[in-house]
């Protein structure tokens, strides 16, 4: 059990944020794509993204196109009844 606690806290802190930011950008550009988004936006956004992978992620949640996410939720079902 020590061995495995030692190895947890040896694990560099840039790795962890480096992976975290990688999971953001994949998200990021997979919401991108699934948005109703032109084609060049999806392509302009998804390049801001992967060059500028930070900044990206921002200001791509700040501005950038999401999914339609309308009549999709559990809500949608109950409106279709009536």
């Amino acid at each position: 059990m020590n061995e495995l606690l030692d190895a947890i806290t040896q694990i560099d802190t840039r790795v962890v944020l480096v992976a975290a930011l990688l999971v953001l950008d994949v998200w990021a550009i997979g919401m991108t794509l699934a948005s109703g988004a032109g084609r060049k936006e999806k392509v302009l956004w998804s390049g801001i993204v992967i060059l500028c992978p930070i900044f990206g992620c921002l200001f791509w949640f700040s501005l950038g196109p999401k999914p339609n996410l309308i009549g999709t939720g559990p809500s949608s079902e109950l409106g279709a009844a009536d």
